[in-house]
Formats: structure tokens, C-alpha cells, sequence
């Protein structure tokens, strides 16, 4: 984020005597409204059009002096431009104002804040216990529409898509993670889950937060891109021409009331009685770049485990990425955090093995890292197919009524491990399987099926050098998957979407979930994305969600979260 240039910009009207209004009655009729300002030119758009922008579209505009209460300049509005919260001075002016920020709100002022950086003021301190609203690091290129409605969207060209673009890389700017009490009008996605301009009421008030640098020069960063010339301008046009027309009803007590849009976060609540299987896919570029986030996960598991009831941690593979001995005591290090709290099992992946993580052999570092004896002791584990390696093992648990079995497998299983895998099964007829092993389902919405010359076979692990026979999803349902009680496979390896699902019976009829989930294409090597099955009390609900511990937040869309039900 930027630091801020330590210049406040008094491009508007000096105050001229006009702070020193005390009595703030609404603008009579024709009167023009009263905006106090506070902005800065950042480092990063080296502008501050914000006073400008206000005066144009029919506010009376004044600066609001840094020492003195806000509730001096009898404003009707007060404005908090883009990145304002990294002027020096702002925290101490906070710390003092606070209260009467919220007092000028509850007397039916309006209270503008836009874009801020999330590491200099993550929660807007002024607002009331109401209303909360929590910024993240995420920009987006495009905003949802999620209430055309809305009075600041009034003339505004929405067309039929539902979305809107001002620049080629951050229409919204520090988007928020977290809102209670507000009406979400825009956001990075249809959820609302990442809001970008909402509005809450308090009082005869109204409180407007945005993730978006209207009040800011045009910054698209692609000169030929044409198309969006201008449009951050023409937006910001049309927004405080309607804040003006918005501000003087609200003051006057004609503003529509605001329908509060439900937190995503509060959808997601964990059912009472429920216990969770919490999966890791593909932690190659946390052991790599951002070991940081790899603990963010586990020390969040370990943080979670008895309000969550999570049972049993499993790892999909490519725990490292270039099978070095920094990655895997980066890997060892945040996976220790779950050592004496939750118990984890491990399927290697094609990045754990060979140099570099070629998988041309199958000579890892994955045995030096973690230490077989002391896995070996968990009351939780079952065996393993070689004494003193972990490339294969089982784990025994009892959770929500049922005997379950995890058959953890190496990348591309040989024909030797999984005659081993059957032979585990046959010993445990009573117990519910969940096999974990790195590919095996496609981001198709199909298993892996080297014999398949239609569908794409990309990563297919009968494409890579691996010594041994080898055996994709297609060859390890028809020779282990469908013989057994298994009601899920768990598998991550795929990129493109990073997700798949599909369900089969196996051979006594009984319903078989196979699931594909990998997030390392995103940001920061995958966000801290996991996945978590929370199984319901009735035994049969199980509800797939996935959630960041970074972010704090949910992916809702339909292939990130759903409901399986098992037999």
C-alpha cells in the first residue's frame, strides 16, 4: 500500500468562517450541501480529487481542519478521501473523534469514508456497535451490482450484466472482508461477500464505506486499453452527483430505508453436534515462497479444533514443491502446529518426489521431515505399507458414529500399493473409508483415464517419468476404489479451476464422493484456501465448505461449497 505524501490538500474552499458552525439544520430548499474534507495525494495515484469531485456535482466544500472536532464545521456531509487513514496525523484525530464522527452520523449527517489501506486502519474506528466492517488486501477488476437500487447508483449505465469495470486491474480497491449492518450495493462478487460500496444507517444517519478510489485520477496501468478510458471519471461523475442528491434526503429525512444484507460469514455457521475433516491440497508454494501462510492454516486448525470438533487433518499432496530440505522443514514446522492437537495424514505428491520435484524417481525427502516413530505412536494410526516410511499409511478414527479409515497413497500408486490398500480394506470391513491420494479425479468432473483419447488428460500421472507401474482415478476405482466402503475420495494435483466432483455407486450400491480441490493458482500460492467437511449430527449430511484463514472468508460459489449426503 501506499505511504502517503504528507501534504493535506486544501484545493477546496478555505473554511472562511464556515467552521465555525456549530448549529448544522438541514440546507434549506436550492441550498447547496455541506461537505468537510479530509484528503491527501497518495503515492500510488498521486492525486486527490476528491473536493474537486464534490464541488462539481453541487456541495458546498470546506476542509476539515486535523484539530479540531468534525462537529465544528456543522457539515451535512463529511468526506474521507482514498487513503487517508496513512496521514500522521490521522490515527491521534481518530483516537480524539471517534465518537463525535458517530454522534454526527446519529444527528442525520452522512459520513463518507473511501478506499483505505487495510494495514493502517483494518476497522473503521468510528463506527457504532451497529455496524461493522472489516478491510482486506484483495482488489478486483470487476463489481458486482448487487443492489441496482441503491440512491448512489440512480442514472447509472448498468446494462445486463450485473457488473462494472473502471480499470484493468483494481475497479475495487481493498475490498472488505467482513460487514454486519449494512446494505451491500457493490461488491467483488455476486455473494456480497467482498463488498466494495455499502451503506448503513444509524440514527437519522447514514454511513457510506467504499473499496473503490473514485474520488482519484483514472490509473489504468494498460495505455492501449482504450475501452475503459475515463470510466473511473465518468462513474465518479454520476456517484456524487447522486451523494449530493442523497445527502440533502437523508438531512431532510427522505432517504429510502436500507435493506441489511446478510454477512456471508454468518450463512456458514457450523452446525451444533457436527464434527469436521479439514483438507489441505497442494501446500507446494507455502513451503516454497510463504511458509507464512502454510501456519496460517494449521495454526488455525490447531486454534479451531474443539469448537469445530475436526477430527483428522488430511493433506493431498505436493506438500512441497522442489522436494529441498528448506521447503520440507518448512512444511515439518507449520504441520508441527497440529502435533498433540488434531492428527493429520499425508499423501505425497508428484512434487514430493525426484530432483527438483520431478517425479522421475521415487526418492523424497518426505521420510527425513517426518518422523515414522513418532506417527507410528498416534492412537490414531492404523500401519503402513513399508516399516519406517510414510509414502502409504492408514489411520483408524471413531467420529458422529462411525468407524472411519483413511488409506493415505502415494503419487501414481503402484500396482504393489494398491493390492496393499485392498488388503487394508478386506481387514476393516466395518469401517467407513476415505481414500486420499494426489490425482485421481480431473477438473472435468471426471476421473483421470489414461485410456480416455477424448476428454484431456493433462497431468495424468501415466504422462511423468515416475518409475514403477503406475495407476490414475479410473484404474484405482476399478481395481480398490468400488470393492470397498469408501464414501469418499479426496484428491488436489489439477489446476485450471482447481475443482471437480463426481459420485458413482460402487459394486454394493453404495454412493461413492469423489472430490477434486486445489487452490494454488490463486494469489500467494493458493490464499490459505482449504477445504473443510463438516458432518452433521444425523450421520448422513455432510456440508463441503471452503474457507481461508487469511481472509477469514468463504468461497461461496456452487462448486466450492455444497451439501453430499452418505449412506
Amino acid at each position: 500500500m501506499p505511504h502517503a505524501l504528507l501534504t493535506v490538500i486544501f484545493s477546496c474552499l478555505l473554511c472562511g468562517g464556515l467552521c465555525a458552525q456549530s448549529d448544522r439544520a438541514p440546507a434549506a430548499a436550492g441550498e447547496k450541501p455541506l461537505a468537510a474534507v479530509l484528503e491527501i495525494t497518495d503515492q500510488w495515484t498521486k492525486s486527490a480529487h476528491g473536493a474537486e469531485r464534490l464541488e462539481e456535482a453541487g456541495f458546498r466544500v470546506v476542509a476539515l481542519p486535523l484539530d479540531h472536532s468534525p462537529l465544528d464545521c456543522g457539515a451535512d456531509l463529511m468526506f474521507i478521501g482514498s487513503f487517508f487513514c496513512e496521514h500522521p496525523t490521522y490515527p491521534e484525530y481518530l483516537r480524539r473523534h471517534a465518537g463525535a464522527l458517530s454522534a454526527f452520523v446519529e444527528e442525520g449527517g452522512v459520513l463518507v469514508q473511501m478506499t483505505q489501506a487495510d494495514q493502517f486502519e483494518a476497522e473503521p474506528p468510528f463506527l457504532p456497535d451497529s455496524l461493522r466492517a472489516k478491510r482486506g488486501d484483495t482488489d478486483f477488476e470487476t463489481a458486482w451490482v448487487i443492489n441496482p437500487q441503491s440512491a448512489l447508483l440512480a442514472g447509472m449505465e448498468l446494462g445486463d450484466t450485473k457488473t462494472l469495470r473502471f480499470d484493468t486491474t483494481r475497479t475495487i480497491w481493498e475490498a472488505f472482508t467482513y460487514q454486519k449492518g449494512f446494505e451491500v450495493i457493490l461488491a467483488g462478487d455476486e455473494h456480497a461477500q467482498a463488498p466494495a460500496l455499502m451503506e448503513g444507517a444509524w440514527g437519522k444517519g447514514r454511513v457510506i464505506l467504499a473499496a473503490l478510489s473514485l474520488d482519484k485520477a483514472d490509473d489504468n496501468e494498460t495505455a492501449d486499453d482504450t475501452a475503459l478510458a475515463g470510466a473511473r471519471s465518468a462513474f465518479a461523475g454520476t456517484f456524487f452527483k447522486n451523494l449530493a442528491a442523497h445527502t440533502v434526503n437523508v438531512r431532510g429525512g427522505r432517504a429510502a430505508a436500507l435493506e441489511v444484507t446478510p454477512s456471508p460469514l454468518r450463512k456458514r455457521d457450523f452446525v451444533p453436534g457436527s464434527w469436521t475433516l479439514a483438507v489441505l491440497p497442494d501446500t507446494q508454494l507455502y513451503s516454497l515462497y510463504f511458509p507464512g501462510v502454510f501456519f496460517a492454516q494449521t495454526a488455525w486448525i490447531a486454534k479451531n479444533q474443539d469448537r469445530l470438533s475436526i477430527e483428522y487433518v488430511v493433506q493431498l499432496g505436493d506438500t512441497v514443491h522442489t522436494n529441498t530440505h528448506r521447503e520440507w522443514r518448512n512444511a515439518r514446522d507449520a504441520m508441527s502446529l497440529l502435533d498433540g492437537t488434531v492428527p493429520y495424514a499425508i499423501a505425497p505428491g508428484n512434487h514430493d518426489y525426484g530432483p527438483g520435484g520431478s517425479a522421475s524417481t521415487r526418492d523424497t525427502l518426505f521420510n527425513r521431515y517426518f518422523s515414522f516413530d513418532e506417527v507410528a505412536a498416534w492412537p490414531t494410526f492404523g500401519g503402513a505399507m513399508i516399516d519406517g516410511r510414510l509414502d502409504n499409511t492408514y489411520h483408524l478414527f471413531h467420529a458422529g458414529g462411525r468407524e472411519w479409515i483413511i488409506i493415505a497413497l502415494e503419487w501414481a500408486p503402484r500396482d504393489e500399493t494398491v493390492a496393499w490398500a485392498n488388503a487394508v480394506m478386506e481387514n476393516h470391513p466395518d469401517h467407513t473409508g476415505i481414500l486420499i491420494t494426489h490425482a485421481y479425479m480431473n477438473n472435468n468432473d471426471l476421473r483421470y483415464d489414461h485410456n480416455d483419447t477424448v476428454n484431456p488428460q493433462r497431468y495424468n500421472p501415466h504422462l511423468y517419468k515416475t518409475p514403477g507401474t503406475k495407476n490414475d482415478g479410473t484404474e484405482l476405482w476399478n481395481k480398490l476404489v468400488r470393492k470397498h466402503n469408501f464414501a469418499f475420495t479426496l484428491n488436489g494435483h489439477v489446476l485450471g479451476d482447481g475443482t471437480g466432483y463426481m459420485a458413482d455407486r460402487n459394486d454394493a450400491g453404495k454412493t461413492c464422493h469423489q472430490i477434486l480441490a486445489n487452490f494454488q493458482m490463486r494469489e500467494l500460492g493458493g490464499e490459505a484456501y482449504m477445504r473443510l467437511l463438516e458432518f452433521h449430527p444425523d450421520g448422513r449430511t455432510v456440508q463441503v465448505k471452503t474457507y481461508s484463514p487469511l481472509y477469514d472468508r468463504y468461497l461461496l460459489e456452487p462448486d466450492q461449497q455444497f451439501q453430499l449426503t452418505i449412506d
